[in-house]
């Protein structure tokens, strides 16, 4: 077993070493925006975050910037759900770590709820998109949960609020 500080060793450079190294294994992260990601000889076969798998999950995953890993050696794929190599999954996890950052600054804390101030009207205008995201925000509870429930990729679901806290829409409670 190897544990460590992702804001010691980040997370970018611990894939990297775990991917390269071609072990097996599951890689746990206890974070607010942690989950388990599993690697077979250099590549991820499955990642869970809170209830989200696969690519939805890597992505979420690709946003941590701190926390406690854990990689535990030959724990077996409960599910796979990706098959993706070790350069693939670097190039992925770069771009991602790179397009979630203004969305950080945003959104800083996930254990908080979003709510609609007193500035929003029902004859706001929405896309079909925004509607189905803006639903989900009296029912989410936290920020992690609000991201779990909807069915597009965590990042697009924050991209799609964005302008609406930006605006004074909504508000980070």
């Amino acid at each position: 077993m190897v544990r460590g500080d992702l804001a010691v060793f980040p997370f970018l450079s611990v894939m990297q070493m775990f991917l390269t190294s071609g072990r097996a294994g599951r890689l746990t992260v206890d974070h607010v925006r942690g989950g388990q990601l599993w690697l077979e000889r250099g590549e991820i076969t499955h990642a869970e975050a809170g209830r989200l798998r696969g690519e939805h999950a890597l992505q979420f995953m690709a946003s941590l910037d701190g926390g406690i890993f854990t990689f535990e050696v030959d724990q077996p794929v409960p599910n796979r759900t990706m098959n993706l190599r070790r350069d693939a999954a670097l190039h992925r996890l770069i771009d991602d770590s790179n397009a979630w950052a203004p969305l950080l600054r945003t959104f800083p804390d996930w254990t908080r709820r979003l709510r609609f101030t007193s500035k929003w009207t029902e004859a706001q205008p929405v896309t079909r998109a925004q509607y189905r995201v803006l639903n989900l925000l009296a029912d989410s509870g936290n920020i992690r949960t609000l991201l779990e429930r909807t069915p597009a990729p965590p990042r697009a679901t924050l991209e799609t609020l964005r302008p609406f806290l930006l605006a004074g829409l909504i508000e980070i409670s």
